[in-house]
């Protein structure tokens, strides 16, 4: 018999997800009165315990404690600044990079482009970033200018890399007391916007995969890297690291010391509540055997498939749901019997979004499904005038390979 407080939606709109999630974080670290009294009718002992996100910064609220908080040394790792000595520390190969002042981006890219320009990221200066919120292509001097004008805005240093051409994706670790487990690699969807205005991140899916040889490439690095994170800080829990599969082998590009989907998805799968695995994890509550924790998240990610694309609108959007195939490159309406996803409008932080939820036994393993992804999106586009901007996928430079 255990009472439960929920919150609900107290705060988080913006026009990016990030945004959101730092509406909903800055209403829990300066709780409004109603929210204060509310939690103190429930708990007038004030000896309940807060049960936050994740990704959560917060450490107490209204007084009460947060069970299972990210260790302050963990939650330190979000630096974009630093995730360079951590991939030379771990030995994993990498694309070179420079971190500079927002004033040197400029002369960092024209060093460091390769044939399809840069990549700038920002630092921490407005907190930790996910989604590809701060994360901007960047080719054309025009670009230069534009974005110079941007980071001077939100950030003051950047991080400059080449661009990488090849499939976005990630590999996910999860540290016990007794050893890692490294899951299966992830497709991350980003597309690229063909109108010159960057990266589209529209989530995550496991239909895709790398040959064989890049798949364990892709755990060697996750474990060597976890290994650091346990030098480094004592890491304890799930971590994630994004990158792109390029024509030289997987590259990495961030480190996401959190849960993330990449972990919820498997978990999930497998009936294992995975934010409160992790949060007792940290509190000492649970141990874990790291070998059983890591054939049941890879058989499970393997053994069924999941995954959605997502696309974020300015606007709220009407109501709509169709159910889509996919033929010769395009999305088509069809019926239940043959529909190979399912695509709505629904609504987020910012406004609206667009889902395409894709049917796992008629969705083919191995291929990207990035492609599924943008016929879905231009679909919603097309018949529904929705504000999707005109993008393509990325390659698959191992497309056939097993």
């Amino acid at each position: 018999g255990t009472d439960v407080f929920y919150t609900g939606r107290i705060a988080g709109s913006g026009p990016t997800a990030m945004d959101g999630i730092r509406g909903f974080e800055a209403a829990l670290r300066d709780p409004s009165d109603a929210l204060v009294a509310a939690i103190d009718r429930f708990d007038p002992e004030g000896d309940a315990l807060v049960l936050a996100n994740p990704f959560s910064g917060i450490s107490e609220l209204a007084g009460r404690r947060v069970y299972g908080a990210r260790p302050p040394a963990q939650a330190a790792l979000e630096d974009k600044m630093i995730v360079d000595g951590i991939w030379d520390a771990a030995g994993v190969a990498r694309a070179p990079s420079e971190v500079v002042p927002v004033a040197g981006a400029a002369a960092a890219a024209e060093r460091l482009a390769g044939p399809m320009g840069t990549v700038w990221v920002a630092d921490n200066r407005e907190g930790w970033h996910g989604g590809a919120n701060y994360v901007k292509w960047v080719r054309t001097a025009e670009d230069v200018t534009a974005m110079t004008a941007w980071f001077a805005a939100h950030a003051d240093r950047v991080r400059v890399m080449p661009f990488l051409d090849g499939i976005p994706c990630s590999i996910h670790g999860w540290i016990t007391s007794n050893g890692i487990a490294v899951l299966r690699p992830l497709e991350m969807i980003i597309l690229r916007r063909t109108d010159g205005t960057g990266l589209f991140y529209a989530g995550m899916a496991n239909y895709w995969d790398p040959p064989r040889r890049h798949r364990e490439a892709m755990r060697t690095a996750a474990r060597t890297v976890g290994e650091h994170l346990v030098e480094r800080v004592g890491y304890r829990g799930a971590y994630g690291i994004d990158g792109v599969l390029t024509a030289d082998g997987f590259r990495p590009t961030e480190l996401n010391p959190r849960m993330t989907a990449g972990h919820a998805g498997p978990a999930m799968t497998a009936g294992l509540p995975a934010g409160s695995i992790m949060r007792a994890q940290l509190e000492g509550d649970m141990e874990l055997d790291a070998e059983w924790l890591e054939t049941t998240l890879v058989t499970a990610a393997d053994e069924t498939r999941s995954g959605r694309a997502i696309a974020l609108l300015p606007e709220p959007a009407a109501p709509f749901t169709a159910e889509i195939r996919f033929t010769a490159g395009a999305a088509v309406s069809t019926d239940e019997a043959t529909k190979e996803a399912t695509l709505e409008t629904g609504l987020a932080p910012g406004g609206g979004a667009v889902f395409v939820r894709f049917e796992p036994e008629r969705t083919p393993k191995g291929p990207s499904v990035a492609p599924r992804a943008l016929a879905g999106l231009v679909y919603a586009r097309t018949e529904w005038n929705l504000a999707i901007p005109p993008m393509e996928p990325a390659p698959d430079l191992f497309a056939g390979e097993s």
